[in-house]
């Protein structure tokens, strides 16, 4: 089983945005003690034309949420979270394939502070252009 405390915060870096629903806006304002127009301009911003969680620079990944400290790789926010961070990992049940691959990267370069650096990308397939 995994834990999140022990992990680097792939989930919070490696996606692009964390979209953010008009109730994960409400939570977020409600957290903060902010009526949802702050919170919406002070947390987020458009991704692809959606609303998603601001993303600051990283000192791992080029860029993560604002939420994540630094140190602690931690939330900062975890009251606030939006519903896509609440029910991560969606289709692991008790698994986080990310953990799974930061614990197998350090056993096998036998270096307990090994990052293996995971990135997401969209790939196009070019029968579809």
């Amino acid at each position: 089983m995994y834990d999140c405390t022990d992990c680097i915060g792939y989930c919070c870096s490696i996606y692009d945005r964390v979209d953010v629903t008009k109730k994960d806006l409400k939570r977020l304002a409600k957290a903060h003690g902010l009526s949802t127009v702050e919170a919406e301009d002070r947390f987020t911003t458009r991704v692809d034309g959606v609303r998603s969680l601001k993303k600051v620079d990283d000192l791992i990944f080029e860029k993560t949420c604002m939420f994540l400290d630094q140190t602690t790789r931690l939330c900062t926010n975890y009251e606030g979270r939006p519903k896509a961070c609440r029910e991560f990992p969606v289709h692991s049940g008790d698994r986080c394939v990310y953990y799974d691959i930061l614990v197998h990267e350090r056993e096998q370069q036998d270096d307990p502070d090994f990052v293996p650096i995971v990135e997401m990308k969209v790939l196009v397939d070019v029968d579809e252009e």
